[in-house]
């Protein structure tokens, strides 16, 4: 007789391990009457400040240090539901705050919550006045041991927050603004003057992702770092010889403690305060003067992250991201050699003054010497003689030098290279810094050296098996002339925006990849000024020979999160502006994974322009340079049609680059096999087991991603509660020993 067992696993999380500064989605309140349009008894004024004299300062705090970049006067505040802004009450009971901050002159405002820990059912939202620019929810999800939340900037000297909390809470919500963050320049530098006038030698790291000897999956390792919402750097995501996916991340100490200038700084709350940026990269190497240099995509990040390690003899810097970044991010964890130098060629990745991620390479040998800066210890720094190619620059500090076999052997501290001097770089050494002392806090072996078997090189790591992992399809990089694309124009008009004053789709064609979860989508698009007076949506289309069957549509809304101190120090989620520089590049995720099976088509519904001068349009190939046309487009209620059959046989691809993966990771059942489902519920709170076999018995063994095992129980034969013996969040291996098979499942708890 078949048996049916039903168990509901109930799992105890720690807060501080689920998502920090990812958005739950949803959208605040409209502004009418009803709900209370604002008033000047809303917002609080920050108090004018000298920008000049920042800037002045800036400079005179410039040093060998590579540093970090400054782009925000910091206000300490106290902001909270009893002393700021306006509460009323919904019908339904929902109690509401909003607050509004205003900064005369500021180009974005970022905030942080120094207090956030919000009850099930509440929402945060941030926005400028006019809602075109909207980050959240955030959520009881994203509550924290550190009970603070940085978040990303929000465009414009006005900056709302929004709370709602439902009438049956469970505890009042508490949020405090303890800083908020006005952006005097470009957070991410000015493109393309810096480029213009101090990054000219450095190539962005696309313009060797091909070349032998490259790495591409080392070079995703390299992220972009914003530090207490004013400074950045820039990191490294590295792995540990237990290869259990612990998502550390090496960076420099004086990126975290104003290059020396705090007193016993608190680690553990600026590491709280840290964003990290993945993917920020050129999508194209070579910068013709009509759209160089292209900023990255910036809706790729993760917010806060526990302090592990620092030393500051050394310079060294370790910290654990709350989380392992997503599939769709594509994340790769370093590999690294803590015994000696490597062999040469080295390469350095790195983010200068915010900016798109460069590449350096040294073609000689390099060696240990002292760096007479700050005190640092004796021969504890790899120098750089000379580069080959490419130099360093203030927020360069804390990124990786790779070995030849790109394996990270140091970080950046600091040095004396520029674009007309590509002479005289120091980076402290992994060796020196593995174990100068036993202090755990202080030395990286700890860390990196779980298993404690005196291993001093360990390989590179992706989070994600083979199986599960993430692919950019591009049409446009296949093709082999990605430094090519431009903007194909009809007249004085691009031709695959509105120019026909009518509604327009134009769509990417991918062939059959197999049975595959679509996760979102990069554009390539060409900036534009009045995006509030458009409508722009992503499409997704099935068919066999052309588009046929839409599957999806979303609004064209990418963000980017933030840490905003003027908001009571928290993570945020902003729009990104699209007018900024020639052209740039945008990831839209989709709200679900959408399941395809064969051909598919990726693009942008547009309707009719607010005026005939702003366009948004993506970048494509020049005609002559694809034998096969890829693009597809649709003018008003009319069939799809190709671009060549629409234009003078005009066969060209779209810079429209689909994430694909072979496994849906939003899927609640986690194992259909033979006689066993494990299905987990939409918050992940409790597990299904059902076991239809012939067997009476089975048994659930749970293991943590190090081996450790966590709980060996029988499973009975009628259902029952089995309460998980789960220290913290985490993955998890879930191993059912049934009708003489075993089954196992990695389990994100």
């Amino acid at each position: 007789m078949k048996k049916i067992i039903l168990i509901y696993v109930f799992v105890l999380c720690n807060s501080l391990l689920v998502q920090a500064q990812i958005s739950h989605g949803g959208k605040p309140l409209p502004f009418t009457s009803f709900t209370k349009s604002f008033s000047e008894s809303t917002f609080k004024e920050m108090h004018p400040f000298d920008v000049e004299e920042e800037l002045r300062l800036d400079s005179l705090n410039e040093s060998d240090l590579r540093s970090g970049y400054r782009f925000a006067y910091k206000f300490i505040t106290d902001f909270n539901r009893t002393n700021s802004g306006e509460s009323f009450i919904l019908p339904d009971g929902t109690r509401v705050w909003r607050l509004g901050i205003r900064s005369k002159g500021a180009l974005s405002i970022n905030v942080l919550f120094s207090e956030y820990e919000l009850p099930e059912g509440a929402k945060l939202f941030l926005y400028n006045a006019d809602q075109s620019h909207i980050i959240g929810s955030f959520n009881h999800l994203n509550n924290s041991e550190l009970g603070i939340l940085p978040t990303s900037p929000v465009y414009g000297d006005e900056i709302i927050i929004e709370y709602q909390e439902p009438a049956n809470a469970d505890f009042p919500g508490r949020l405090t603004v303890g800083e908020v963050n006005h952006a005097y320049r470009e957070l991410r530098g000015k493109e393309p003057d810096d480029y213009a006038n101090s990054q000219y030698c450095m190539m962005p790291s696309i313009c060797l992702e091909n070349e032998a000897g490259m790495s591409p999956e080392a070079a995703r390792s390299t992220v972009l770092l914003i530090v207490n919402g004013v400074t950045s750097c820039s990191g490294v995501m590295i792995n540990n010889t237990a290869n259990d996916g612990k998502p550390y991340l090496l960076t420099a100490s004086h990126c975290l403690n104003g290059q020396f200038t705090v007193q016993n700084p608190d680690y553990a709350q600026v590491a709280g305060t840290i964003v990290a940026f993945f993917n920020y990269e050129s999508p194209i190497c070579a910068n013709p003067p009509s759209i160089q240099p292209l900023r990255g995509t910036e809706e790729m990040s993760m917010a806060s992250s526990y302090f592990r390690a620092v030393n500051e003899e050394h310079d060294m810097a370790l910290l654990e991201l709350l989380e392992t970044p997503p599939i769709y991010y594509r994340p790769y964890y370093a590999g690294w050699n803590a015994q000696d130098a490597g062999e040469y060629p080295y390469y350095n990745i790195h983010h200068p003054a915010g900016s798109v991620k460069r590449i350096n390479i040294a073609e000689g040998s390099i060696e240990l010497t002292t760096y007479q800066v700050f005190d640092f210890a004796e021969n504890a720094h790899w120098r750089i003689n000379r580069w080959s190619d490419g130099s360093t620059a203030g927020g360069s500090s804390g990124s990786p030098l790779f070995d030849k076999n790109w394996r990270v052997v140091g970080s950046l501290t600091g040095g004396k290279s520029y674009c007309n001097i590509l002479e005289e770089d120091y980076f402290y050494a992994l060796p020196a810094a593995w174990t100068p002392t036993d202090a755990t806090d202080r030395q990286l072996g700890h860390w990196l050296n779980p298993t404690q078997q005196n291993r001093l090189i360990c390989d590179g790591l992706n989070p994600y098996s083979n199986a599960e992992q993430a692919y950019r399809l591009s049409n446009v990089r296949n093709s082999g002339f990605t430094d090519e694309v431009e903007i194909a124009t009809s007249g004085e008009a691009p031709l695959f925006s509105n120019f026909l004053n009518a509604t327009v789709e134009f769509v990417e064609a991918y062939g059959n990849v197999g049975s595959v979860y679509l996760e979102g989508a990069y554009f390539v698009a060409r900036a534009f000024g009045d995006y509030l007076g458009m409508d722009i949506e992503v499409v997704v289309y099935s068919g066999t020979n052309r588009p046929e069957q839409e599957l999806y549509s979303t609004t064209f809304n990418p963000k980017y999160t933030n840490y905003i101190t003027s908001s009571g120090n928290q993570f945020t989620d902003s729009p990104k502006l699209l007018n900024r520089n020639k052209a740039q590049e945008s990831f839209i995720r989709f709200d679900t994974p959408i399941s395809i099976t064969g051909p598919f088509f990726v693009g942008y519904r547009l309707s009719d322009a607010p005026n005939n001068t702003t366009y948004f349009t993506a970048l494509n190939l020049p005609e002559g340079t694809v034998s096969n046309n890829t693009t597809w487009i649709k003018a008003g209620n009319s069939n799809f049609v190709s671009a060549s059959a629409y234009s003078s046989t005009f066969g060209t691809s779209l810079y429209i680059d689909p994430v694909i993966t072979y496994t849906n990771p939003d899927s609640n059942e986690l194992i259909e096999q033979d006689n066993i489902r494990i299905i987990l519920n939409e918050d992940r709170s409790n597990m299904s087991i059902v076991l239809t076999g012939d067997s009476d018995n089975g048994i659930l063994k749970l293991y943590a991603i190090d081996g450790k095992l966590v709980q060996n129980t029988t499973l009975p034969t009628n259902a029952t509660t089995i309460p998980l013996k789960i220290i913290k969040s985490g993955v998890y291996i879930a191993e059912i020993l049934y009708d003489g098979k075993v089954y196992t499942q990695k389990v994100l708890l």
